[in-house]
């Protein structure tokens, strides 16, 4: 706010651009802000609708994500490293559930906590005190009149977007799923301990067949019906690659060129 509000040549308004965890945080930012100006709003790989590691690529995450997950929390709240491979088949993600459940002062101090989605949907929309309340699909008590309020307040404000585009790539090796950047998710259990029994029952939800669009919890749908709202799934970049060229093989410049450019003119 102080940034756009100190400049004149923001008065007409703005293009919002963030890429991976800026992904939810920047529409955090755009849902809270009263008084934004954001005319188009561009995504890129960015964890919209949350990170969970489900069977669709458990396989790299055994053999890729030890380490980078053991980085982004310390061993001392949730010990990644204690898990063997055949956990990773549920058993890690439950137990990370319940750890998040049990001692929610850790979403106040480690992100990670925060971006969890897990597909039980009860417990992850009260549980979870940061996505579930830009989603929109957090609850409000009976008379609870400022929590109704401020629903209609964030969807007001994400509606104030002249434009939204969000992209993906299938070849993204950090989110988890990766369709979670265009909004789909796992599909949901009944149970915490379902997230360990029927782990491989879990199938992708795409975007028009979640809560949030078919609800239109906090405007996708609106933005959608009157042209929008674009998705945009790309093939062949990895995750890092929206911001420079990789060892890979992934270049950035045709990526720009291609793709965002069009988007940014």
């Amino acid at each position: 706010r102080e940034i756009t509000a100190n400049s004149s040549e923001f008065d007409n308004g703005y293009i919002f651009v963030a890429h991976s965890q800026g992904g939810p945080i920047s529409r955090a930012v755009v849902e809270e802000m009263d008084d934004h100006k954001v005319k188009r709003y561009i995504s890129m790989a960015g964890l919209q609708n949350g990170q969970f590691i489900g069977p669709d690529k458990v396989e790299v995450s055994i053999a890729n994500d030890g380490p980078f997950l053991a980085s982004l929390v310390p061993e001392t709240m949730f010990n990644y490293s204690a898990y063997g491979p055949e956990d990773y088949y549920g058993k890690m993600q439950k137990d990370y559930v319940i750890y998040t459940i049990e001692n929610p002062d850790a979403q106040y101090t480690y992100s990670q906590f925060n971006v969890n989605r897990w597909p039980q949907f009860g417990s992850f929309s009260t549980a979870n005190f940061f996505l579930p309340v830009y989603n929109n699909v957090n609850r409000c008590l009976p008379g609870d009149d400022q929590c109704i309020y401020d629903q209609h307040r964030r969807k007001a404000n994400f509606l104030k977007l002249e434009e939204a585009h969000f992209f993906a790539s299938p070849a993204d090796e950090r989110i988890m799923p990766w369709q979670s950047s265009i909004f789909g998710r796992y599909s949901e259990v009944d149970t915490i301990e379902e997230i360990e029994t029927k782990y491989m029952n879990l199938t992708i939800v795409n975007m028009n067949d979640t809560l949030e669009y078919t609800s239109d919890t906090f405007g996708l749908k609106t933005l959608d019906e009157r042209g929008g709202l674009f998705i945009h799934e790309i093939a062949n970049i990895s995750h890092s690659c929206w911001r420079a060229d990789q060892k890979d093989g992934c270049k950035w410049a045709p990526l720009y060129n291609d793709h965002l450019y069009p988007v940014l003119h």
